[in-house]
């Protein structure tokens, strides 16, 4: 299998720029999709803050070296909606005024983010209009566009539908080869979504992405939320996960499917010492995100339009700055293994590490800071095919067989903070 590409660590901040979208994904976990949109005005204060505060994320001091060293490795600008793509030359004035304060703001972080600066957009692949394919162009050295594709067609159409309840794919396919010529990396990479609908379907998807639309890096993971799943879903996934772990083997020296992760399902392990007590799953608390109100959140699963219930970890506002930094710490916190594993199932799970959870989606449902733990079983099911591939891998390889019970306690003690 490819090595998967690596995510440099960037500091990561968000402009929500609209809460609309012109689609309505069946397990969108933005669940108050209103026609508000971002000012000018604020996006440029909050571009201006990130720019001169030291610390805006408050990471200097946490005991985690990826967040420590964060605004060394550089700056990404991330947009999302909704689907950012419904206003375009919203996206062009903030990234051109992004460029240029950089290029004239006399801080440490700005004069270090000179060269180390991208945009980032993640889209639903809908709305390349002639405006949004020359904004596109414009930036293309410096700007990220992922498009989420989950699948074929049978299964993206069912999950990612139009208001009246017609199937995007078309509307994706139509502009594929432009996207591919303009952005020949990415195109070869997406971010895809599966939910109890997509389990038959996951073997006649890869082999969809990767023959049909060339993809050779599939970055794809289950809901976190409630996927509704019984036991005949689960022997029909292993059923799946037999024929997907042969066609990726068949395809090993041109295909990533992150469904059969080492590092993440062959080395599943139950975290251990600092990895349990000052770990999370994700960069939650350390990506400052601006909703379209003007107030700050710690991350984009605090915008108040992803929040079942509202909830209040405000870290500051577009007009006056970064006040409330405090709430970045008690997120990352929150966020700790040992902090969220409430049910004993999960502070005695062998293969606990490998278990995703998004802690904004969490707080949402529970109120607390409280692991969700609705893809236990599908994470086990993972873990074994992964196993399997890898042995089978190496044997194929003519490589050493892997004592999946010695390297995975080596895992749980190879934590890395300090």
């Amino acid at each position: 299998m490819l090595i998967p590409f690596r995510e440099p660590g960037l500091f990561n901040v968000t402009l929500n720029t609209t809460e609309d979208c012109n689609l309505r994904c069946t397990y969108c976990y933005e669940v108050h999709k209103r026609k508000r949109t971002l000012s000018m005005e604020d996006a440029k204060a909050f571009i201006d803050h990130i720019l001169t505060d030291p610390d805006p994320a408050g990471l200097l001091d946490d005991p985690d070296p990826v967040f420590r060293k964060a605004y060394q490795k550089g700056l990404v600008v991330d947009f999302i909606g909704g689907d950012s793509f419904m206003d375009v030359p919203f996206l062009d004035e903030i990234c051109s005024y992004t460029l240029a304060k950089v290029m004239t703001t006399d801080t440490p972080n700005a004069k270090n983010w000179r060269g180390k600066l991208h945009f980032s957009i993640s889209t639903n692949g809908t709305l390349f209009s002639e405006q949004a394919r020359r904004f596109c162009e414009k930036y293309k050295d410096l700007l990220l566009v992922g498009i989420s594709l989950d699948g074929c067609p049978e299964i993206h159409d069912a999950n990612r539908v139009f208001p009246d309840g017609s199937g995007s794919m078309q509307s994706i396919i139509r502009h594929w080869p432009w996207y591919k010529k303009t952005f020949p990396i990415q195109s070869m990479q997406t971010k895809s979504t599966a939910n109890r609908q997509s389990i038959p379907y996951l073997y006649d998807s890869l082999v969809y992405l990767h023959e049909e639309l060339g993809l050779r890096y599939i970055n794809q993971n289950f809901i976190m939320e409630d996927t509704g799943c019984i036991q005949a879903d689960y022997e029909e996934l292993d059923r799946q996960m037999e024929k997907c772990t042969a066609y990726v083997l068949e395809h090993r020296d041109d295909l990533f499917w992150s469904m059969l992760s080492k590092e993440q399902f062959g080395y599943a392990h139950l975290s251990t010492g600092p990895d349990w007590d000052c770990t999370g799953h994700c960069g939650s608390g350390a990506m400052p995100a601006l909703s379209v109100d003007g107030r700050i959140y710690p991350c984009i699963r605090w915008l108040p339009h992803t929040q079942i219930d509202k909830a209040e970890f405000i870290v500051g506002t577009a007009k006056e700055g970064f006040t409330h930094k405090e709430n970045f710490l008690r997120v990352r916190e929150g966020a700790y293994r040992a902090n969220c594993s409430i049910d004993e199932k999960c502070r005695t799970c062998e293969v606990e590490s490998a278990c995703s959870y998004c802690i904004g989606g969490c707080y949402s449902e529970f109120g607390e800071f409280r692991r969700t733990t609705y893809i236990c079983e599908i994470t086990k099911l993972l873990v074994k095919w992964a196993r399997r591939y890898w042995d089978e891998y190496n044997r194929l390889e003519g490589l050493e067989p892997i004592d999946w019970a010695n390297e995975s306690r080596e895992k749980g003690n190879r934590h890395g903070i300090g």
